[in-house]
């Protein structure tokens, strides 16, 4: 029998780091397992990634501007890094790599106190990652290779009791604000369709069935929000549905006018935010070009979108949100307040 590619060693080498990432995080206890199954995950879609460049005859290694390989600092060969390897692989809208890249930004803002409820913040994330691997496994290297033989679905019991809305609500307001901060941040940077996908936030939500079982009856059962009975729907508490019905989107539906984010700000912070401000704030964040730019329509949607019919900017109550949570920053108000635009050198 020939011996195996390298690229299936590899690719059993990743197997085996998503599996203990799954050990971890299901673990008793709250000890670090979050970081735990982040960086356990982030080891298994590299090799994953390694093994599918590998076994498609490309290069692992990174070449300099002369297309030598380069050395690393401490010898032999520096390894393209996962970012890289994401960017080869994945598009840059794949819901799969910003999921991933989430994470990685994720483990520099965690707070090994608070770990506990940082994971209950970005619990559905965390089964995206692990769902878009075995997804990605199988679209890559067929089924004979899934793990879906190998895992469990965990039992949650905190998370399915009449109070879980209400835990959540608690556990949410106890993670640390800088981090909130982070995840907020990501999260309005991401195209809206980015956002609602499911292998970017996988979200579920189990309702007890208490008819009578039938041979068709699963372990576990999607429904559509419009066939809840009114105690589902309480139960519920205002949640996301699990299955999202599609919004036909509507141009500057729920838009303000520049006068109407001044207003709202203006109430809810303690120092002055006025029109001047907002100028000052749109130019310091780079929500939307100048008046006299010649692309009046280049903005970031998720802030701010040009009406070209009535030749204005308008507004999304996102953007307000924003901004009261980065202006309550005395630190970041002043930067704002103080902002100019460079100066053109002279040619």
């Amino acid at each position: 029998m020939a011996p195996r590619p390298r690229w299936w060693h590899t690719l059993q080498a990743s197997k085996a780091e998503v599996l203990l990432a799954v050990d971890l995080y299901n673990r008793s206890g709250n000890e670090r397992q979050l970081e735990a199954f982040i960086v356990h995950m982030n080891l298994g879609w590299m090799k994953l990634l390694q093994a599918r460049t590998d076994a498609d005859g490309g290069e692992m290694i990174e070449r300099d501007a002369r297309g030598w390989r380069r050395k690393h600092p401490e010898g032999g060969f520096l390894y393209k890094s996962l970012r890289v390897l994401l960017a080869e692989q994945l598009d840059a809208t794949d819901p799969r790599l910003n999921n991933i890249v989430f994470f990685q930004g994720l483990r520099n803002q965690i707070e090994h106190r608070h770990e506990a409820r940082i994971a209950a913040l970005v619990a559905g994330r965390t089964q995206a990652l692990l769902i878009n691997y075995e997804e990605t496994l199988v679209e890559w290297f067929g089924p004979t290779e899934a793990l879906g033989s190998e895992l469990r679905f965990p039992l949650f019991v905190s998370t399915i009791t009449e109070d879980a809305a209400s835990a959540v609500k608690a556990l949410r307001s106890q993670v640390p604000k800088g981090v909130l901060d982070w995840v907020q941040d990501f999260d309005t940077a991401l195209e809206p369709d980015i956002r609602a996908d499911q292998r970017f936030d996988f979200r579920i939500y189990l309702v007890p069935h208490t008819g009578p079982k039938t041979s068709a009856d699963a372990a576990m059962t999607f429904i559509r929000a419009s066939d809840l009975t009114t105690d589902q729907r309480a139960l519920l508490d205002q949640v996301q549905t699990i299955i999202r019905e599609k919004q036909v989107p509507v141009e500057d539906l729920n838009g303000l006018k520049a006068g109407e984010v001044v207003e709202q700000v203006s109430r809810r912070l303690d120092a002055t935010f006025n029109m001047h401000m907002h100028t000052q704030a749109w130019k310091f964040f780079g929500v939307r070009p100048a008046t006299s730019a010649l692309n009046r329509a280049s903005t970031k949607p998720e802030f701010c979108r040009y009406n070209s019919t009535f030749e204005q900017y308008t507004y999304t109550p996102a953007w307000v949100e924003y901004l009261v949570r980065h202006l309550s920053d005395a630190e970041q108000y002043a930067a704002v307040r103080g902002w100019r635009p460079e100066a053109t050198p002279p040619s």
